[in-house]
Formats: C-alpha cells, structure tokens, sequence
C-alpha cells in the first residue's frame, strides 16, 4: 500500500472514531441529570410572599368562639344588657374612609391581678402613681359578622364601676402598659392588616384599675357611633 493510502487511511479512521466519541458524549450529556432545560421554575414575588406570610398570620390569630356567632343584623341596640357568652352585634366604621362593617363582641372572662407583683418591672416611684387600684384582666373575643374588615375591638371595651364611672387603664412612663410586655394579658393581634373573611374570630385582652372601696359591676362597649353615651353591657364574666 502506497504512502498516501496509508495516510488517507489513518485520517479516516481517527475521524470516525472523534465521531462516535462525540456522539457518546452527546448521549451522556443528554442523560445527565445537571444537564439544562429549557423549563424555569416560577418564582413568587415579593407582594405574593408577603400575601402568604399575612394569611399565616391570620391563620395563627384565629380562634374558636365561646358560643355561636350571631346573624350581622339587626345590630344591638344602645342600652341593652346581655347575659354571659351573648354576642353584642355592633356597626362600625372606618374614619379613614369610611369602610362599613358589622362586628360581634363578647366578654369571656375577667381574672383579678396583684399590682405589685404583675407591675413588679415598673419602678416603684411610678407604681405608686396608679394609686391604690387592683388590676383586672379582661379577655374578650371579636368576629368579622359583616364586611370586607374591621378594626380591633379594645378602644371600645370598657369596665363600669359601682359609682357608675369607668375604671382607668393603667399608663405608664412612655406609654407604657403591661398589655404591651406581659403575657398575663395578651393583646389583640392587628386584626385589621390581614385578608379577613366573615367568621373571623379573634381575642384580646385589657387591663383596668379598680380603686379600693369601687367594684367592677360590668363590662361595656362603648365611647364610639351609636353607644357613645349608653353602650352594650354585660355582667362580670368568671375569671
């Protein structure tokens, strides 16, 4: 065989052998499993993963009711007193913009505290402003009866003593209160910032002080609409 036979015969070989090792390479590269697509994975945005996180926190306010919510009309009237666990149907109003809602309200339990123990974290020079007082802890539960959302309940709650007035609620230097440090009296989630349905139920507390020698005789909602100058009233719920 000639010299350039020979060479014709080598080149050809080795090109079908880089040809075949090329088209092994090609077929393990296609069974790899790192091997790119042409499929993305969406990815949530910023409002969308801000979304999810409110309706997590929703889901952790939530509660179950202390007894069957009530139909959102009629509304109750100024005045009237309930019995324990009766839900007190109020309407409300946003006065940003005027949004509408109807709320239910309920006092569930009132439970006594000690001032020196319970505002221990308060200097003693400011724990002996508040004077001579015991506090009282009281739970209540709201719901969403009507509406697109509602505001939180506790500006609303109110303790009426046996001289008729309504207890003080406890300020401290700064503004500041043991229902905003303390878990004895947990407050009200922001009810408002999440994306609510009707049936909601959450719960809050407040503390009041009753001055020595006054009771608490009732717990009110009032100081706002219709209820500003006769509210709903309930008696004291058992601790």
């Amino acid at each position: 065989m000639s010299d350039a036979k020979k060479t014709t015969g080598v080149i050809a070989g080795r090109a079908t052998t880089g040809a075949a090792a090329i088209a092994v390479a090609v077929l393990l590269a296609g069974c790899s499993p790192s091997a790119p697509t042409s499929e993305t994975t969406p990815t949530a945005s910023v409002e969308e993963r801000y979304q999810e996180q409110l309706a997590e926190q929703r889901l952790e306010s939530l509660v179950d009711p202390i007894s069957p919510l009530p139909a959102a009309a009629p509304t109750t009237p100024a005045g009237t007193t309930l019995g324990d666990g009766e839900w007190a149907v109020v309407g409300r109003e946003w006065a940003s913009d005027q949004t509408t809602m109807t709320v239910g309200v309920v006092p569930i339990s009132a439970t006594p505290g000690d001032l020196e123990a319970d505002f221990a974290y308060v200097p003693d020079d400011e724990r002996a402003k508040l004077g001579d007082v015991t506090p009282l802890y009281v739970d209540y539960q709201y719901a969403l009866l009507e509406g697109e959302r509602m505001y939180p309940a506790m500006t609303a709650v109110q303790l009426v003593l046996s001289d008729g007035s309504l207890a003080d609620i406890p300020i401290i230097v700064g503004g500041l209160g043991p229902s905003q440090t303390d878990a004895f009296c947990a407050r009200e989630p922001a009810a408002s910032d999440f994306p609510q349905e009707v049936g909601d139920v959450y719960q809050g507390c407040k503390i009041f002080l009753i001055p020595k020698g006054l009771d608490a005789v009732s717990v009110q909602w009032g100081g706002e609409g219709v209820y500003t100058t006769e509210g709903v009233r309930w008696p004291i719920p058992a601790a």
